[in-house]
């Protein structure tokens, strides 16, 4: 009587490390791909958080400034006192003034007279403006607050150009006819160091007819 042994199958030397280097090149395309998207996801985030507060920002100040009068722009280092603690329509009185060249001219503040009488002091103009702390502050008075967040977002540079705020043209005397509007430039980022810039304008036009 014969016994037959049953042969017994397996992998192979060769056959284990083919399949263990697949499994590897697999496994590192997969990691790869899911840090990508977990980084992707992470820059989203960043950005709309940027969108959101800058939006929020312009949308507040467009309102005010569309219903308002008297645009008068300056820079940081202007001695017109637009940026002192005491800036009102008793300092300003019925100035106003032009900046068709916001960026070149680095007009970064502007004033202007409110639409209505919602605050308190009427002679108290409204303004503004963006500090070296990189955030847009709303300065009423004495008080000012900011309207972008301290972290998160971190505002380069905002321009203002304004035109036909000032009645007269300052090449011929003759009377201004155009409607005033003011032009906002924003350039903001992540953070101070951060290399990625967004870029927003819009351009608001006066609500009172100024013709």
């Amino acid at each position: 009587m014969k016994l037959f042994q049953q042969k017994q199958s397996g992998f192979t030397l060769v056959e284990m490390i083919v399949a263990l280097a697949v499994f590897a090149v697999v496994i590192t395309i997969s990691v790869g791909a899911l840090l990508m998207l977990v980084a992707s996801n992470d820059q989203l985030r960043k950005e709309q958080a940027i969108m959101t507060n800058l939006s929020f920002a312009l949308d507040s100040m467009t309102r005010e400034i569309r219903t308002g009068t008297h645009y008068y722009c300056a820079s940081e280092n202007s001695a017109s006192g637009i940026f002192s603690p005491t800036y009102d329509l008793d300092t300003l009185g019925i100035w106003r003034s032009d900046c068709p060249n916001g960026k070149t001219g680095n007009y970064h503040g502007l004033a202007f007279k409110e639409g209505g009488n919602s605050i308190s002091d009427t002679k108290e103009r409204i303004m503004y403006y963006t500090a070296s702390d990189g955030q847009i502050y709303r300065k009423v008075g004495r008080e000012s607050e900011s309207i972008t967040a301290s972290t998160g977002v971190y505002i380069k540079n905002m321009y203002f150009n304004v035109v036909g705020s000032v009645p007269l043209r300052r090449s011929s005397g003759q009377p201004d006819e155009d409607q005033a509007s003011v032009t906002i430039y924003i350039e903001a980022s992540e953070s101070a160091t951060s290399p990625e810039t967004y870029y927003l304008q819009t351009t608001v036009s006066q609500r009172v007819l100024d013709l």
